[in-house]
């Protein structure tokens, strides 16, 4: 027998590969479950990567990330975000999954207390559960009184996604005001991650930093840009937190690939709304279909809806595999609830119009 770690008891492979899996099993599915961009990486993306690799440029770069991608990451932060951002203070590695793991590594020892909002990306608690931390919860629509509940004590982490994953809540710059003041009562480090800025459809997306300046904040390409498979994204932190991260990438990614750094100069400069307004109208389809039958949180961004179904989950997603062809995951891989569904309608305006169909005849609610 192979010998593994006590650590590897803490976590299994998630509901969403599988839903992959069984995707790849049926001959028509309906696949509303993976959270990527149907659409194609930019042209301009891709002959930046040509480009990049014609010119040699494949080797080793910097540990940290090549200095004109983050000088360009700087002004994007200073020009979008509203807060200022010096190069040494970032970190470009390869996707947000290998910064969570980096921060983990560098803050958390058994026992670190961690407060996450809830609903939330399932990395977060599967890894935080690896390392064995404490973790405490709090609703993703916290109000005061939700934070003067939460137990006494200090936290070395607060961590958050805005808009969310699997919700698509956008967070109130009346909470993040709070939260900032509960992570400077309890010292504590706001991790946002914000890899779904741009898909923030009332304007209501505020950024963490512009608030509360102790914050580590998470920037992705692949969901904007559909650049999933090329792997690319970064982090702007306090000087200690970015050096301690840099440091644990010598010893494990090393860097992120040095064309697709390249690459993500070009991405920053390209106007995605037309993309943005295509996933709104989606989005907008989803909402109406679902009011008056289920009840749902407010779905401001991001590319997701999280609608409660009066059942269980896994016989559900079984019953919508075997009755439909349609994929959709379940909502407990995210939250304490057994009876949510998460949808992504990251896809085509007719695939959609025939999930939500199906989704609703299961559920008879048409």
């Amino acid at each position: 027998m192979t010998p593994l770690s006590e650590r590897m008891s803490r976590i299994d492979t998630s509901k969403i590969r599988r839903a992959f899996d069984l995707a790849a099993k049926l001959t028509r599915p309906i696949n509303l479950s993976i959270g990527q961009p149907h659409y194609a990486t930019p042209e301009p993306i891709l002959d930046a990567i040509t480009k990049a690799m014609r010119e040699g440029k494949t080797a080793y770069t910097p540990t940290q990330g090549i200095l004109p991608l983050r000088e360009r990451l700087a002004q994007k932060y200073k020009e979008v975000n509203g807060f200022t951002a010096k190069p040494e203070d970032i970190l470009v590695t390869s996707g947000i999954s290998s910064l969570i793991q980096l921060i983990l590594l560098a803050t958390i020892d058994p026992g670190t207390r961690v407060l996450i909002t809830e609903p939330c990306f399932l990395i977060y608690r599967s890894l935080l559960k690896y390392f064995n931390a404490s973790v405490s919860t709090i609703p993703e629509t916290f109000t005061q009184s939700d934070l003067d509940a939460v137990p006494p004590g200090d936290f070395r982490l607060i961590v958050f996604c805005t808009p969310s994953n699997p919700t698509g809540y956008v967070m109130k710059r009346e909470q993040i005001q709070n939260l900032a003041k509960f992570a400077e009562a309890r010292n504590s480090l706001l991790v946002a991650d914000e890899i779904y800025e741009l898909f923030d459809y009332e304007k209501q997306f505020v950024s963490a930093a512009s608030i509360y300046p102790n914050t580590l904040t998470l920037s992705g390409f692949s969901k904007t840009y559909s650049m999933t498979g090329l792997r690319l994204a970064s982090a702007h932190g306090p000087t200690d937190v970015i050096k301690a991260m840099t440091t644990l990438q010598q010893y494990t990614i090393v860097c992120a690939p040095a064309p697709v750094q390249w690459a993500g100069i070009a991405a920053l400069d390209l106007d995605m709304s037309s993309y943005v307004q295509m996933y709104k109208k989606n989005r907008d389809m989803c909402v109406k279909a679902f009011t008056g039958k289920l009840t749902f949180p407010e779905p401001g961004g991001a590319f997701y809806i999280f609608p409660q179904i009066g059942e269980n989950e896994d016989t559900f997603v079984e019953r919508a595999i075997a009755e439909k062809q349609l994929l959709v995951v379940p909502g407990s891989i995210f939250c304490s609830r057994t009876d949510s569904i998460r949808i992504s309608y990251a896809t085509t305006e007719e695939n959609l119009k025939e999930g939500l169909q199906a989704f609703l005849e299961l559920l008879g609610k048409l």
